[in-house]
């Protein structure tokens, strides 16, 4: 396997279903080691999405990886979970296969305490990860493959966290150690994905609506959030934004959407801003209706590592 970025089906489709029964009775080598990273980093971009591999195939490896006494099995093994995370998420017309398959990992035995554990005892060693990083190269090319370096591939646990096991409060704090100050719309990205709606997930949202250094996706983010995840303060917050000068036509709209959702008994509140603007714009409330929130912008958070990899990897050519 090693030295070759390409194989053929029947190749790979036979070592992922025995990879898993050969690491238990055999003794591993350097070579056994490459052949299990050369493997996860199939996985992560190609076994995925092969609908005639089933779940409990894809699961036995992802336990294998794990539980390898090789650091780097486990952190390529992590960064595949991060991929099959994003296909997750993934719209089907974004997919290469048409056919959506469920991989959801979260389903395996003791694999979030496992997550929770690496988080805890990576992040104990590197409490401001995103501290200095300006010019780090979070991902790398190896098998043909983007791939987590095997020295960032922890920083990928939140996002795997918050898609496979949403609403659960011990994974919102992880996402808060994951906070990288200096790009707010990463944490939104979270948040929103993992569904959290705690006063704290919220007034984060009202934050990054008014945050004028985030980029202009982070902002519609924060409207659309707001509108899924409804509050007292979210509401006041989206007619604020609302009255700013700033706000354009475009803009106007996408918030009076979130507004949308609230009851007529929170909108009539504010009646008077809502005839204001359609007086300044041109645009009035829609019909009552629910905001979905894309459930691709997890990409948000693992792009931005690999944008920063890529980037460097081209400024030093």
């Amino acid at each position: 396997m090693r030295g070759s970025g390409r194989h053929s089906y029947s190749y790979i489709a036979m070592t992922l279903v025995v990879f898993w029964c050969f690491l238990a009775v055999h003794p591993q080598t350097d070579r056994h080691e490459i052949d299990a990273i050369e493997l996860f980093d199939w996985i992560g971009h190609d076994g995925v999405e092969d609908s005639s591999l089933s779940d409990l195939q894809i699961f036995k490896a992802i336990q294998s990886g794990l539980s390898n006494s090789d650091s780097r099995v486990v952190s390529a093994t992590v960064g595949a979970l991060a991929w099959v995370a994003a296909y997750a998420h993934l719209r089907t017309d974004d997919r290469r296969s048409t056919q959506k398959i469920s991989r959801n990992v979260g389903s395996i035995p003791g694999i979030k305490e496992f997550l929770l554990h690496l988080w805890e005892t990576e992040f104990q060693q590197n409490s401001s990860p995103w501290i200095g990083t300006d010019t780090t190269k979070f991902v790398e090319i190896r098998n043909s493959k983007t791939v987590w370096r095997a020295e960032w591939a922890w920083l990928t646990i939140p996002a795997i966290l918050a898609t496979f096991f949403p609403k659960d409060s011990d994974i919102e704090e992880v996402l808060w150690q994951a906070h990288n100050p200096q790009h707010p719309e990463l944490l939104l990205s979270l948040l929103n994905v993992g569904e959290f709606e705690s006063k704290q997930a919220n007034n984060f949202r009202v934050q990054t609506l008014f945050n004028p250094n985030v980029p202009s996706f982070a902002t519609v983010q924060a409207i659309e959030s707001l509108g899924k995840f409804r509050s007292d303060d979210g509401l006041a917050a989206l007619v604020s934004r609302l009255t700013r000068t700033e706000t354009d036509y475009d803009l106007a709209n996408t918030i009076l959407m979130s507004i949308a959702t609230y009851s007529e008994a929170e909108i009539k509140r504010y009646q008077h801003v809502l005839t204001k603007t359609k007086e300044r714009l041109g645009v009035e409330l829609p019909e009552q209706e629910e905001v979905e929130v894309p459930k691709y912008e997890l990409l948000a958070y693992l792009l931005f590592l690999v944008k920063n990899g890529f980037e460097e990897e081209l400024s030093d050519n």
